[in-house]
């Protein structure tokens, strides 16, 4: 009979492994669906924590199965079983995690990074930063982008790191420190500017324009014109320097038209508007306008299905080859129909006309409101903005009012719900003193 239990307390341990990796996985690709708001997923996450519980007071047999699955199951299982290490503060259990792993299992990384970054137990900061001055190619990234998301004090180990760990560790090293605001490590930092590699320099703008570096933004704007790791941070921190730079420069690239919306000068909507009529960047410049018009303009187009080859019957591939596509036998073709911003440059031109007198030259403009800390923390709240402005928007609010929200786009539903509410309270405060629609970095004011 304790036999049967036992084998039953096994099975529902391994079942309920297999349905929080199931929702881990299935929480990571909601951030790909635009149709998904941010606040839904809270709803996955929710899920996800029941069957993380449900492991945790296993206790001693959950643990060991855990253990097993964390070697042989999927990255999602490895994530559930770390979660579940950390509560029950089993630090020699994750360790084995970071020893069976592979340098080149790039889910299995991302997975453990994950659970640290929710779970680390305070009492393990001092020792993981210990293992993160070790310079180890496998814990080095994973190391420090727990330390960066958390915005724990380990600037001093990161900069030990950032002189051991090879390139491909670097992005994430520099990343972490720019998010904890490592002062010493700004000199360092602004070398990597030079870096032969793109991801190494674009991180290493970002995270100086967030220190308030005024010599890298500069930087960052003589080379955005060329550089595309350049475009981001320039439009995140630059004046109206930028936009010239941008207008003469961007040559229709989505990344330039972007950041001439982040920029929000209304002097950019017919340039924006100029590309819509370009397939490539059609999407970057419909989301710049909305970014900086808020027109709201929608257009509902069919989404044919993708057509793989090796489910078509013998019939239907030969009909394929003449160029007659597979249909629902009525010719009409499979797909779906999505709405999106509207790409028509008739459609805009039309609202442009009826609403331009809405906007000044000279102000900066966030949905169609000058922007200010109150609209930025509006945006970041709003369900219908997708995950890429948000992230923008979080990076902005550091970078041009010097606060900083402490969560990213991935954070739990509920620390980003706690995070808002105290940069409402904020922008409520401290936010007013902020002149809407100007142009500010670090704080400061920009001329």
């Amino acid at each position: 009979m304790a036999t049967s239990y036992r084998a039953f307390l096994i099975e529902l341990y391994e079942e309920y492994l297999e349905e929080a990796s199931f929702l881990y996985q299935q929480r990571r690709k909601l951030y790909e669906n635009p149709e998904i708001t941010w606040k839904k997923i809270g709803e996955f996450e929710g899920r996800l924590e029941a069957h993380i519980d449900g492991l945790v007071v296993g206790n001693k047999l959950a643990l060991d199965v855990c253990s097993r699955r964390a070697t042989e199951g999927d990255f999602g299982e490895v994530y559930a079983a770390t979660c579940v290490f950390c509560r029950q503060n089993r630090r020699d259990s994750v360790l084995a995690i970071f020893e069976q792993l592979e340098a080149s299992d790039a889910e299995r990384a991302f997975a453990l990074a994950d659970a640290l970054k929710y779970e680390l137990p305070d009492a393990w900061v001092a020792d993981f930063a210990t293992l993160l001055t070790s310079g180890h190619v496998k814990l080095g990234p994973i190391l420090a982008r727990v330390f960066g998301y958390r915005r724990l004090a380990g600037g001093a180990a990161l900069s030990s790191a950032i002189k051991r760990c090879a390139a491909p560790a670097l992005p994430e090293i520099v990343w972490a420190l720019g998010r904890i605001g490592y002062e010493p490590a700004k000199e360092p930092l602004f070398d990597y500017l030079r870096s032969e590699e793109a991801p190494i320099r674009a991180a290493a703008a970002i995270a100086l324009v967030r220190m308030d570096d005024a010599a890298a933004m500069e930087y960052c704007i003589s080379q955005a014109p060329s550089a595309p790791w350049a475009i981001a941070p320039s439009g995140l921190a630059g004046g109206r320097e930028a936009v010239v730079l941008l207008t003469n420069g961007a040559k229709g690239k989505g990344d330039s038209l972007l950041a001439l919306g982040l920029l929000g000068e209304p002097t950019a909507v017919s340039f924006l508007m100029s590309h819509l009529e370009e397939a490539e960047v059609a999407p970057a410049a419909a989301m710049a306008l909305q970014c900086l018009t808020g027109a709201g303009l929608h257009e509902e187009i069919f989404v044919p299905d993708k057509i793989e080859e090796d489910e078509l019957f013998d019939a239907e591939r030969e009909e394929l080859r003449q160029g007659k596509a597979p249909n629902r036998g009525d010719g009409r073709p499979f797909g779906s129909t999505v709405t999106r911003l509207c790409q028509d440059p008739q459609v805009w031109r039309q609202w442009w006309l009826a609403n331009a007198n809405r906007f000044s030259t000279g102000i900066r403009y966030r949905g169609g409101r000058p922007l200010s800390p109150a609209v930025l923390v509006d945006m970041i709240a709003a369900e219908v903005t997708p995950y890429s402005l948000r992230q923008y928007f979080l990076e902005e609010l550091a970078i041009r009012y010097g606060y900083d929200v402490c969560f990213e786009v991935d954070s739990p539903v509920e620390q980003q719900l706690t995070g808002l509410a105290k940069a409402e309270a904020w922008s409520r405060s401290s936010g007013q003193e902020f002149q809407a629609g100007a142009y500010y970095f670090g704080g400061r004011l920009q001329h």
